[in-house]
């Protein structure tokens, strides 16, 4: 587990851990400022469903077209959380251009090529979701899924 520090009064002094009331606070704190997240992305979508039911948390793509799935758990993440997000990735991978295209207008209400000038300075690649990131972000994971006490575990695909 990761401590963290404030400093008071010139001292160093533990930060309480508390659990958010509620996961969509930490999402839309994402949404507002990706950077957040450490990763030079731009949100494409949020509760993003698939066609087998599921919600990705967020959706996002990087400079080189490329998607991450950000997956948010408020509290400790459970075991299934690894099998959730890589059924996300499953989904993910079959996204045509024409998908990502779509997702992006629909949750940011312009083109995908604005979208990549704004943000990056640079047209859209012309090959899209070629590689894929998975963010898993949680207080803490539950050990059977990280040997270390990180509270972020992060997959490409």
């Amino acid at each position: 587990m990761i401590n963290l520090f404030t400093v008071d009064d010139g001292n160093l002094v533990p930060l309480q851990r508390t659990q958010l009331p509620k996961e969509d606070m930490l999402e839309a704190w994402i949404a507002k400022d990706p950077k957040i997240l450490g990763l030079n992305v731009v949100l494409i979508g949020r509760q993003i469903v698939t066609d087998f039911g599921g919600r990705i948390d967020i959706l996002a793509i990087d400079r080189g077209g490329n998607l991450t799935i950000v997956e948010l758990k408020r509290d400790k993440s459970p075991r299934e959380i690894v099998a959730q997000i890589l059924d996300y990735a499953s989904w993910v991978c079959k996204l045509s251009a024409k998908d990502v295209y779509g997702i992006a207008s629909e949750y940011l209400g312009k083109s995908l090529d604005a979208i990549f000038l704004d943000a990056f300075g640079i047209a859209v690649p012309e090959n899209l979701n070629t590689a894929h990131n998975m963010v898993i972000i949680a207080s803490e994971l539950d050990a059977s899924q990280s040997e270390s006490s990180s509270t972020c575990l992060k997959f490409t695909t």
